[in-house]
């Protein structure tokens, strides 16, 4: 009887921890499209701010170099999805705030918070440079005088909207990836994680 108890209640004892969070994750993060939740949905999307804008500035250079109107309207449509994909990453980060919250660590929360912090500052340039995007791709497509100007200041924009994902995304890899944080720890921002009601 004992070598069938000890190992059944020893097993139970591990498995526990993992049905409690896995439970709490299942409460916070209802699927919303093609089956997936909203953490790996933002996994999904989160590259695109970084790999699409970076496409659309390289490319939007070839089309000003050039002096190529279809390239550089193809650039602005590039420039547009990378910044509509951070705008869409971020919701669906705000989704997953909870639901990653209960899978990491005391250090990954501190990674956690100041990941949501970050984007939480900076989201407005996003909607701004999409704006501005969009403008310039209707001025270019009308073949308006101020097409060009309004292509650089886009690129720009753009180029900022890069460098803020990778400041965001520095800290968000670093959220369930020990390897990646060395023995950083994030820095404090004066504000309690329980600031973060998403």
């Amino acid at each position: 009887m004992k070598r069938i108890l000890f190992p059944a209640l020893f097993t139970a004892m591990l498995v526990q921890p993992v049905l409690s969070s896995t439970e709490t994750y299942a409460k916070y993060a209802p699927k919303i499209a093609f089956s997936l939740d909203a953490p790996h949905l933002h996994l999904l999307t989160n590259h695109l701010p970084i790999f699409v804008t970076l496409s659309g500035l390289v490319v939007m250079a070839v089309g000003l170099w050039r002096k190529n109107r279809e390239i550089t309207q193809v650039a602005l449509a590039l420039l547009f999805l990378g910044v509509a994909g951070g705008i869409l990453t971020f919701g669906f980060g705000q989704q997953a705030y909870k639901p990653v919250r209960g899978l990491s660590d005391g250090v990954g929360q501190d990674w956690l918070d100041l990941h949501m912090e970050r984007a939480e500052q900076v989201i407005w340039v996003f909607w701004v440079t999409g704006a501005v995007v969009a403008t310039a791709w209707v001025l270019g497509w009308k073949q308006h005088r101020l097409a060009i100007p309004a292509a650089v200041v886009a690129a720009a924009l753009g180029l900022s909207t890069l460098g803020l994902s990778g400041w965001i995304a520095d800290a968000g890899g670093k959220i369930r990836h020990d390897e990646l944080r060395g023995l950083v720890t994030p820095p404090r921002t004066g504000e309690e994680s329980e600031s973060h009601a998403h």
